[in-house]
């Protein structure tokens, strides 16, 4: 869990200090809405499922013995 929270925490500190970069996250997230908004309301449940997946495995490999 720390370590998500770390890497959020760096994501967000990256996004303060960079203008440009900023920029181009919200134009990205506002495409993705645009996109989620024209197929909906399928694209939200197989974005949300999509995201736990993602979110899941990405915890699960960090545990994972080496």
């Amino acid at each position: 869990m720390v370590r998500a929270f770390s890497l959020f925490g760096l994501a967000a500190l990256f996004l303060m200090i960079s203008p440009t970069l900023r920029g181009h996250v919200i134009g990205g997230i506002g495409m993705f809405v645009d996109m989620l908004q024209a197929h909906s309301p399928w694209s939200y449940v197989i974005g949300g499922i999509g995201l736990f997946a993602l979110f899941t495995i990405s915890l699960n490999r960090g545990a994972a013995p080496r």
